[in-house]
């Protein structure tokens, strides 16, 4: 069986072109490194050097095993490399996942660029509700969350921190005429109108943050018929299908045929949480920490 010890004796003699140079190299004696590639050439069947002349040569068969030996050395160290950088934290696959009302710009990608570069890690970034990201946190399916509260779920076993709050716009169509004048509207002045966006029996978020508003005002949504969730009813706006109720960072995200109208109406913020799972490893208790400082939190 070829060991690890008869790779690199070979690899050296081929490198330093010669036995002599190979033995002072490997402090082996050069009686001693003939007879191994000696031995290790009974035990394959097969002359590696070809020993006519002074100067040493490969035969075909050695030359191909040179260059096989080398590329699977080559590639054990690389993986060698890649364990230790692992096992330090770095490369690792950090799993950070936000709800579809909170939106990814280039604020938050900054942020964690950031942590790519102090970490050595690798970000993945996926969409996932608030309440499922909560599961999945406690789960250990993903590390990092992003939520916008309210949460039905309990929040045991999960460090949260509010990093931001922005206040809530609703969002119109420029085509309809009842707007055309307005830049701001109070909750009450849509009991009347349609939503595109109503809260799913099973999830909190924004939906339901919405819901409360206008509950606190007296009356229930109306839905369109159409309906939909986050991004994809912004479209249902600008085709005049209805409104929607949406934090100020939709603003980066607005089709041409909608606007933001500013809410009148106090207490009409939403906040934005970090969430992770309490006594995680080091490095995602960094992660966080790091985040908090990237918004000027004390972490």
């Amino acid at each position: 069986m070829l060991t690890f010890k008869q790779c690199n004796y070979l690899i050296s003699i081929v490198e330093e072109g010669s036995f002599i140079a190979a033995s002072e190299k490997l402090f082996i004696a050069q009686s001693a490194l003939s007879r191994q590639i000696k031995n290790l050439e009974d035990e394959l069947g097969f002359c590696i050097f070809d020993r006519s002349e002074k100067k040493i040569k490969l035969t075909s068969a050695g030359l191909t095993l040179y260059k096989s030996l080398k590329n699977h050395l080559e590639n054990l160290n690389n993986s060698i490399e890649l364990a230790k950088r692992v096992s330090l934290g770095e490369d690792r696959v950090v799993k950070v996942s936000h709800s579809s009302s909170i939106i990814f710009d280039k604020e938050k990608l900054k942020a964690l660029d950031q942590l790519c570069e102090k970490y050595q890690i690798n970000i993945e970034i996926n969409t996932i509700s608030s309440e499922a990201q909560i599961e999945a946190i406690l789960s250990g399916d993903i590390d990092i969350g992003f939520i916008r509260p309210p949460v039905h779920h309990s929040l045991d076993g999960i460090n949260s921190v509010i990093l931001y709050k922005a206040p809530l716009h609703v969002a119109v169509s420029v085509s309809n005429q009842n707007f055309a004048k307005k830049d701001s509207i109070y909750i009450r002045e849509l009991k009347e109108l349609r939503f595109v966006s109503t809260p799913h029996s099973k999830r909190g978020g924004l939906s339901y943050l919405v819901s409360n508003l206008c509950l606190s005002n007296g009356f229930v949504q109306k839905k369109s018929r159409i309906t939909s969730r986050k991004l994809s009813q912004l479209e249902l706006v600008a085709n005049d299908y209805g409104i929607c109720i949406v934090p100020e960072e939709f603003s980066t995200v607005l089709p041409k045929n909608v606007k933001l109208l500013s809410i009148s109406d106090k207490n009409n913020e939403s906040e934005v949480r970090l969430i992770w799972k309490k006594g995680n490893d080091s490095l995602i208790e960094n992660c966080a920490k790091a985040i908090q400082v990237f918004y000027k939190i004390d972490a």
